[in-house]
């Protein structure tokens, strides 16, 4: 992989890690068929990862949008080598880091693209700070309000725990993931869902993100009311949701239990927001797990670099 340069920024009261690559080919894009072709945009990019995860999930579509445009992506509050002050995990403020840590680096206008729960911040981010942000590329976004899913109460939701946080040894954790992700493991892929978890004396590992911050995070997107926002997105968005596009005529399913379904009601929700955002793009993804970026980088790095070329 392409080694970015690793660095902090302090954004008001919290140290950000961050990972950048400096664009290849300044003044050069890739069109549909790959071939170079001038542009006077380069406008910069930032990505913001999921829950749980790091910068670092974006290593593999990094490398490819490089090459045409300068690239950051941090870790977000209580994530990956950020600090982990006790509190402040609210949707609002965690977009606010990212604002105050753009603006300590000298960025003025930029495109966001972020993914899972860092697509709910990232919406926090562009509803608050319009001018602020070009384009917003939402990937697998969670659309459907937690509140909404059926059978699903505050308190489960909240105190709900990734099953890769009890894992009593490096090599159970690396097994479930590797299981998970059989069609796509390399590597490359090891290498990033390692940076999301620490190592403890014991030989059992745990996530990086610490369970009470967790539940603080889970708390304030119980809270939320990301539907409130989409008619307010003036810029271009792009919603790229791991799903099929639906019929017509079908409808949200009556329970929301495994991945088949979750799956359904995701593509339906994205049918649903589409509608409601001024200009707004839909690139489908069937068959696709949640981590997108890793299943399918490079797909999803040309169609942001599409996307920002012709929207």
């Amino acid at each position: 992989m392409i080694e970015p340069r690793s660095s902090f920024v302090d954004a008001d009261d919290v140290h950000l890690h961050y990972l950048e690559w400096d664009s290849t080919s300044a003044g050069a894009v890739l069109n549909t068929d790959n071939e170079a072709s001038d542009t006077t945009d380069n406008i910069p990019l930032v990505l913001l990862h999921g829950l749980g995860a790091t910068a670092d999930t974006w290593r593999l579509v990094a490398k490819e949008l490089r090459k045409q445009h300068q690239v950051i992506a941090f870790d977000l509050r209580g994530h990956g080598q950020s600090d982990q002050p006790e509190n402040g995990y609210d949707l609002v403020t965690i977009a606010e880091d990212v604002i105050c840590a753009m603006a300590k680096l000298g960025f003025g206008q930029v495109a966001v693209v972020a993914h899972g729960w860092g697509a709910r911040v990232a919406l926090v981010l562009t509803a608050r700070h319009p001018a602020l942000v070009s384009h917003l590329i939402l990937v697998d976004c969670p659309h459907v309000e937690p509140r909404h899913w059926p059978g699903m109460t505050r308190e489960r939701f909240i105190h709900e725990k990734s099953p890769e946080a009890s894992y009593t040894s490096l090599a159970s954790y690396l097994d479930a993931w590797r299981t998970e992700m059989s069609t796509f493991w390399t590597p490359d892929v090891e290498a990033i869902v390692l940076t999301y978890i620490r190592e403890l004396p014991d030989g059992s590992v745990e996530d990086r993100l610490l369970p009470e911050h967790q539940v603080k995070i889970r708390a304030s997107l119980w809270e939320d009311r990301a539907l409130s926002y989409y008619g307010k997105l003036a810029c271009p968005v792009l919603l790229v949701p791991a799903a099929d596009k639906p019929r017509p005529d079908e409808e949200l399913p009556e329970r929301l239990e495994d991945a088949d379904e979750f799956a359904a009601a995701k593509g339906q929700m994205a049918a649903q927001v589409a509608r409601a955002i001024q200009r707004c793009s839909v690139l489908w993804m069937p068959a696709t797990a949640h981590d997108i970026q890793l299943q399918r980088p490079q797909t999803l790095a040309q169609s942001i670099v599409n996307f920002l070329n012709t929207v």
